[in-house]
């Protein structure tokens, strides 16, 4: 029987090898969903799974962008800007001494200098127009820290541009104002394009970085000088005076028949009545849509109390004068850096916080929650009749501490994308799995749509070559068409031009661009659980959104898929629309997974009659919905005492450890004495795990008996669990070594929740993957303090080890798992 069904599979293959037919309607259950099927070895289903249609999605790499020169430490990316069919690229760190348009790229002989790249698209086809330099290019101007494009008009800020020149086409070649910053503006015509003007502050002063930030609608430009320092307040003040260290200030300037001149000079006002404005650094990030202007400001609200706050202006003009209309504040926290980047389109501004802290996800959680330092946030702000109101309050899908959500924004109507530069995914590609953090910054891009007045995640994209470091996100822009622009100035592939070699990573920080393509078709954007996943429910409910507004959806257009242990899970149900439809599936009998794919037959389509994917069955199927576990299987270890224990380091910051001890009923983890840091090895058998379970969750509790001197959840973050399997050191018992051993798990698997409830903490993994645990042994925990790289005296908690007498005080790991 087996050889019947392996020759069948094989038959097939081979029809499609040589005929090209795609077995689409063959296709009943997803591309490796479970096991590989009966009588085909790996291999001939990964074949066979090549061959298969992918589902469409709602956007697709249109382009792999890189500059023409690409070397290394250029950080291509490192600003960008599109109109129409006309994209920007700046390289604040490139290197050529070239100056004007199209000059000598090929030598490094101006370090930092910077460059623009300016690409034009024909149809689907990205081809480079013009390599755009400073008309006085010099060693770290940095020729492209901003950029801005309006029709056929580029504004270029250089914040290390070092001449003493003020306002328009001064003299460029007097370098005796380090760092004071200049803009350029270059103009196309025919295709050709051409410096048009040399921008300066009219109060140019050394190091006050006039072009760190730029904006451009039609013949206005504004420019941001973050490090300017006048205590002038509001529009056009006393520009004289530098009592204000690092206030910053904006410029905005006009074009009149190809002339440009200052129009105003812009500062910020204060913030709930005070006069403080030291390192405010107003114009950390501007935007302009006709005559409205939206300043970033890092330090409001005031920074002397709460730190980089943050605010956002909004500038509106009126009969050539410009007056504010509105202040946009969020929460006095510190570090929030909120209007770190802003947007707008039209009457619509999105605010981004990186810095926020929030374990929110998705769209108006819960703002006040701070339990996840540097998650990051975007704030999306409407205007009525001058009126400024907020109207969606945005975090990622699945926000992480650090991640830097808001990083940057971009809009363009209905459509919001916002960047999270220290997301640390390994997914590529649209909507992969975030689960599994095993490249570190590589970074995510999480795009949301509105209809009407309600926001909802569109999306989550990740760099079709994802690596740690990339900074994937780190700029961001739409175009009319909805194409999504993504720089990743850190990127490492020495390819140039269009759509080269990606792979290869001999050109560190060399930088790229991704041109993502909305689809024409209608397409599955996501399919996400609506309750609380694990579940011993008999029924549960998937939310299932489409790109498009459709109809002709129904059950038969959905399959539950499980893990092999459930069975008799169905579809019962669909409800909503156009695009939102609700579908409830009966979880059937078993413990396991299940899941919901959506299998295409043409029934359903959008108002123009066009089906899912496009013509043709298949080709819109989507197999990427969240899973539910259904009624999960559980154990619990408790910690082996033999091996569990404290080992103290030999002296202040010196990671070598100096004793140990097995056999107390207690375990440290703090600082003794003058920072000498407590570091404590957990032991469980975990080998006691069926060996082909599929871990969907792991969490250790650990009990506290003692305190003593300072709190390291307070005095120190907190502290976090690295695991090695089978063991830290060289052997399974307690050791000097297993102070500073290696992890075989290169990431922090856990953080302690630093609440406890009846002096027990706990922690919960994350990614709880099968790959954590030794299914056939033992699994160490080393638990450490968060941030210890600083002089503190006593500070450590005393926790119940395997040794303690009663069995409840014990450390314990339990383990959700299923067998597939």
């Amino acid at each position: 029987m087996k050889f019947a069904v392996r020759g069948f599979f094989s038959a097939l293959l081979l029809t499609v090898l040589l005929l090209g037919i795609t077995p689409a309607q063959a296709q009943t259950q997803p591309p490796n969903d479970g096991p590989t099927p009966e009588g085909l070895s790996a291999d001939d289903w990964a074949q066979i799974d090549a061959l298969l249609p992918e589902s469409a999605a709602p956007y697709g790499q249109q382009a792999y962008l890189k500059a023409s020169n690409t070397a290394e430490n250029d950080t291509f990316g490192s600003s960008m800007a599109v109109f129409g069919n006309t994209l920007v690229v700046g390289a604040a760190l490139e290197d050529s001494n070239a100056t004007g348009v199209n000059g000598d790229q090929t030598n490094n002989l101006a370090g930092d200098s910077g460059a623009v790249y300016v690409f034009v698209r024909n149809g689907n086809t990205w081809s480079q127009q013009a390599y755009l330099k400073a008309s006085n290019a010099e060693a770290n101007d940095q020729f492209g820290r901003a950029i801005a494009i309006y029709g056929n008009t580029i504004v270029v800020g250089a914040a290390g541009e070092d001449s003493a020149a003020t306002g328009v086409n001064g003299n460029q070649s007097d370098n005796s104002l380090s760092g004071a910053g200049a803009a350029y503006v270059f103009t196309r015509n025919g295709g050709v394009w051409s410096q048009q003007a040399y921008l300066k502050a009219s109060n140019a002063e050394a190091d006050d970085t006039f072009g760190h930030s730029v904006a451009i609608s039609a013949d206005t430009i504004a420019v941001g000088a973050i490090y300017e320092d006048s205590a002038a307040r509001g529009l056009n003040g006393d520009q004289s005076d530098n009592s204000a260290f690092d206030a910053g200030a904006a410029y905005i300037f006009n074009r009149t028949n190809g002339i440009w001149s200052q129009q105003a000079y812009v500062k910020s006002s204060p913030v709930h009545g005070t006069s403080n404005e030291w390192y405010d650094n107003f114009g950390a990030a501007m935007a302009m849509s006709g005559n409205t202007l939206v300043v970033g400001e890092l330090g409001s609200f005031p920074s002397i109390l709460c730190g980089n706050s943050g605010a956002a202006y909004v500038f509106v003009r009126t009969n050539n004068v410009w007056s504010e209309q509105a202040q946009l504040l969020q929460k006095c926290g510190a570090e929030e850096r909120f209007g770190g980047s802003v947007a707008i389109s039209g009457n619509t501004i999105v605010v981004g916080a990186p810095g926020e802290d929030s374990s929110a996800s998705g769209v108006n959680g819960d703002e006040d929650d701070d339990s996840l330092g540097g998650s990051g946030a975007a704030y999306v702000f409407v205007r009525s009749a001058g009126n400024w109101t907020q109207q969606a309050y945005l975090k990622a899908s699945r926000p992480d501490g650090g991640d830097g959500f808001g990083d940057s924004v971009a809009i363009f109507g209905d459509k919001v994308a916002v960047g999270a530069t220290g997301e640390d995914s390994k997914a590529t590609g649209w909507n992969g799995n975030q689960g599994i953090n095993a490249k570190f910054d590589s970074g995510a891009v999480y795009v949301f749509a509105r209809v009407g007045t309600s926001w909802s995640q569109h999306g989550y994209f990740k760099a079709s070559n994802t690596d740690g470091k990339d900074a994937f996100g780190s700029r961001l822009a739409i175009s009319s068409d909805d194409t999504i622009f993504v720089s990743a100035p850190n990127e490492a592939s020495n390819a140039v031009g269009v759509n080269g070699n990606q792979d290869d990573d001999s050109a560190a920080k060399a930088g790229a661009v991704y041109a993502l393509a909305a689809s024409p078709f209608p397409c599955v954007v996501y399919s996400t659980r609506s309750d609380p996943n694990p579940t011993s429910a008999t029924s549960v409910k998937f939310t299932v959104s489409f790109s498009k507004a459709v109809i002709g959806v129904d059950a038969s257009d959905f399959v539950v898929a499980t893990s092999s242990a459930i069975s008799n899970a169905t579809v019962t149900g669909v409800s909503g629309g156009p695009e939102i439809y609700t579908v409830t599936a009966s979880t059937g009998s078993g413990s396991g997974t299940v899941r919901l794919n959506v299998i295409d037959n043409d029934s359903i389509v959008d108002s123009g009659n066009i089906p899912l994917g496009g013509v043709g069955t298949g080709n819109g199927n989507f197999y990427q919905s969240e899973s539910y576990l259904v009624r999960p299987l559980m154990r619990t270890f408790l910690s082996q005492a033999a091996q569990d224990g404290w080992v103290l380091e030999s002296s202040g910051f010196s990671n070598m450890g100096g004793s140990i001890n097995n056999t107390d009923p207690t375990f440290n983890v703090g600082i003794k004495g003058t920072s000498r840091e407590y570091r404590s090895i957990l032991h469980f058998n975990t080998g006691a795990l069926p060996d082909t379970a599929v871990v969907t969750g792991v969490t250790l509790k650990i009990k506290k008996q003692s305190q003593v001197g300072e709190d390291p959840f307070t005095v120190h973050d907190g502290i976090r669990v690295n695991l090695s399997k089978p063991r830290f050191g060289t052997g399974m018992g307690l050791q000097l070594t297993d102070y500073e051993a290696a992890p075989s798990v290169p990431y922090v698997v856990a953080v302690f929740d630093p609440t406890p409830v009846g002096n027990i903490y706990s922690a919960v993994f994350d990614p709880p993957t099968t790959s954590d645990l030794n299914l056939t042994g033992s699994t160490q925990l080393r638990l450490r303090i968060i941030g210890s790289g600083v002089t503190h005296l006593d500070g450590y908690i005393q926790f119940y080890s395997g040794d303690a007498t009663t069995a409840t005080d014990r450390p314990r790991l339990t383990v959700e798992y299923y067998i597939p």
